[in-house]
């Protein structure tokens, strides 16, 4: 959570202590559904480029690489439009 914090400061350009924690804490529940259900990997649905860049760029090249993954949710959308046809 604390490494999330710290890139989207970075990316955000603004002091980590003004910066808002929700968005940092959800690879954290993500860890924590995985923990505590039957699931293999969970999703998360963004609508904020640089908190999913953060979020990838701390979970790339750990246990949880691929079992989180962070979706761009206008992407999701589009999909989800597309399978109504």
């Amino acid at each position: 959570m604390d490494r999330v914090h710290e890139r989207l400061a970075a990316f955000e350009q603004t002091n980590p202590d003004e910066l808002r924690k929700t968005d940092s804490e959800l690879p954290a529940v993500g860890v924590m559904l995985l923990g505590s259900t039957p699931h293999d990997s969970v999703g998360i649905l963004m609508d904020d480029r640089n908190a999913e860049r953060a979020i990838t760029g701390v979970i790339e090249n750990s246990y949880y690489e691929g079992r989180i993954r962070v979706i761009d949710i206008w992407t999701a959308i589009e999909y989800m439009e597309s399978q109504l046809g």
